[in-house]
């Protein structure tokens, strides 16, 4: 979640974060956000657990920072990183035999 270019970041943190506390802490109950961070700036960066990115978008529609256009959001999909298996790939596969 970034800052929405001119909006005043600070007082509307403030207006709406109680709400939004509680919010993230009913995601977080709900096995949606996983983990939390802050990125050293206003926003924050969410670890979510969802079946798709649609479904992750409605559950974080609810945070009030998101409803007030105070906040944007941007969800990146993570997999398995699998690429080090190659590492281990017989001999015969590297070599095109």
């Amino acid at each position: 979640m970034r800052p929405l270019d001119g909006v005043d970041v600070r007082g509307e943190v403030m207006r709406h974060a109680d709400a939004e506390l509680r919010a993230l802490w009913r995601l977080y109950g709900e096995g949606v956000v996983r983990e939390m961070y802050a990125p050293g700036g206003p926003g924050a960066v969410l670890v979510l657990e969802g079946d798709s990115a649609r479904e992750v978008e409605a559950a974080l529609s609810r945070l009030p920072l998101l409803a007030a256009d105070v906040m944007s959001l941007e969800v990146i999909e993570l997999r398995p990183f699998a690429a080090l298996a190659m590492l281990f790939a017989p001999a015969e596969a590297e070599s095109g035999e």
